[in-house]
């Protein structure tokens, strides 16, 4: 275990190097069109009563002429949002704007249903697709649009930024956390060459390349990675934007963050599953196929260290009874020990240093990765677990509030809205896991191993703050609406 997590950081400290020799500004796209071709803006909706207006008043403003921009609501709502929607949708088309609202009444194959029942119907070229919580800015498709002139280009992928980081340090962590993926694994993977995924939303789709791969596939919940996967195996590439943002919201909740990392934990090893095979059969060079092992079965690092993690104390608790405390043993811990420190406090540090200016005071959130990654390792070992046993359950979006700022009176009554999972056993584990490292921090202060120990106690608080959010919202009596069963089945229902 020990030997793979030491690949693993060194394969991420490989990217690191890999960013400095492709870095520079981003690529220029290979022409300019001549006019504007049409595009559709895409928008997938799920009881979404507090941003929906936003998103919708957001693309309307967008810089392109009406007469070749059209937007589809694609809502697939079961509450209030349906009726805010179409009154908004009323309003807009009263003031010229070519705004359209489809309505599912099956919710079957989630966000990849209601996209994949959106393209035969959407008239534009090239599709851009956002989730309601973001904020294009007005120039967003004249700063994407044109590198689609490159007729091997299938999809152009812009930084996430946060329209809420100052909430409080989980927004502040989670952002840190994001930037890592959107400036470093993005730009390197992109300019390298490699294989890198669409994220869901703030980027835009050459429609033909969606044709060619097959379309959008609902059998995994990450249907984003998935058709990017299958898009480049059909030719095409993307193209990442760095220094394009597109801001979004950050969940402001631990449960929310649960969710989500959930979501992106099952559904990426869900492709990892399915594109393997795929992968390693094609002609693709050797280093992209090594680069899409590394990055698809990333998450396959949490079972394993949370596997390692219970066997931490029986081995100390062998070594104070004198049994393989060898030297080199000893050696071992410690070296792959300061390399995931190491590797870590750089990957994040300089992530944090090419996207802010004042980037150094925003080195008191780094102790956030190790708690709330050991917070999460429950959660999302139970996401891979379930991948990898054929599990199917429902696409659980996260909760977006459409709230900026610190106004944490307006979060606490729209977080009511969204209800948690009456789910005892996970937050038990959480809780006993956090009991363990406990156990493990006095053991390690009882055999002098005073920093070490200290470390230990303090993760835990990781685990105790993860497990007792959840259960605190189920004492609190708080219950999720019942939902439709999983299907991995697109097409599907005709819109109304």
């Amino acid at each position: 275990m020990l030997a793979v997590l030491a690949v693993v950081m060194g394969y991420r400290a490989l990217m690191v190097v890999r960013y400095y020799l492709h870095g520079g500004a981003d690529p220029a796209p290979a022409g300019r069109f001549p006019t504007e071709p049409f595009v559709t803006v895409q928008l997938p909706v799920f009881n979404e009563q507090y941003v929906v207006e936003r998103i919708l008043e957001t693309v309307c403003a967008l810089d392109w002429p009406r007469d070749r921009l059209e937007i589809q609501l694609l809502d697939d709502s079961t509450d209030d949002s349906r009726a805010i929607a179409a009154r908004k949708v009323a309003e807009l088309r009263a003031k010229g704007h070519d705004v359209v609202h489809l309505h599912r009444t099956d919710r079957r194959g989630y966000k990849a249903g209601a996209l994949g029942a959106g393209v035969p119907r959407a008239r534009g070229e090239f599709l851009a697709v956002f989730d309601a919580d973001f904020v294009p800015e007005p120039d967003f498709l004249r700063k994407t649009i044109d590198h689609f002139n490159d007729p091997k280009v299938g999809f152009v992928q812009t930084r996430w930024t946060y329209l809420n980081q100052d909430y409080g340090v989980l927004t502040q962590g989670m952002a840190m956390l994001l930037d890592g993926h959107f400036v470093l694994e993005q730009t390197t993977r992109a300019r390298g060459g490699y294989i890198f995924p669409f994220n869901g939303t703030g980027g835009v789709w050459r429609k033909s390349t969606i044709a060619a791969a097959g379309g959008w596939h609902a059998d995994t919940i990450c249907e984003d990675t998935d058709l990017s996967y299958r898009a480049h195996l059909a030719g095409y590439r993307g193209v990442y934007l760095r220094d394009v943002p597109c801001p979004g919201e950050l969940p402001v909740e631990l449960s929310a963050v649960k969710s989500q990392q959930h979501r992106w934990a099952k559904g990426v090893t869900e492709c990892f599953l399915k594109m393997m095979p795929l992968l390693w059969r094609s002609r693709l060079p050797f280093r992209k196929k090594l680069d899409a092992s590394f990055h698809l079965g990333a998450y396959l690092a949490f079972p394993a260290s949370l596997f390692m993690t219970v066997l931490t104390l029986p081995v100390m608790l062998l070594r104070m009874q004198g049994h393989g405390a060898t030297r080199l043993a000893t050696f071992v811990d410690g070296l792959v020990f300061f390399l995931v420190v190491v590797t870590q406090v750089v990957f994040y540090v300089a992530a944090t240093r090419e996207v802010h200016a004042r980037w150094w005071t925003r080195m008191r959130y780094l102790p956030f990765f190790p708690i709330v990654g050991v917070g999460l390792a429950v959660n999302n070992a139970r996401g891979v677990m379930e991948a990898l046993l054929g599990h199917r359950t429902e696409f659980v979006r996260t909760p977006k509030l459409g709230v900026v700022g610190r106004d944490a009176k307006t979060v606490a009554v729209r977080a009511k809205t969204y209800r948690a999972a009456r789910e005892w056993v996970q937050p038990l584990l959480e809780v006993a896991l956090g009991s363990w490292y406990v156990h493990m921090g006095l053991q390690q202060l009882r055999m002098g191993l005073v920093a070490g120990g200290l470390i230990t106690l303090v993760l835990s608080g990781g685990l105790f703050a993860i497990g007792g959010s959840a259960l605190r919202a189920m004492a609190a009596g708080r219950r999720p609406p019942t939902a439709p069963p999983a299907e991995a089945v697109v097409p599907v229902p005709p819109l109304s």
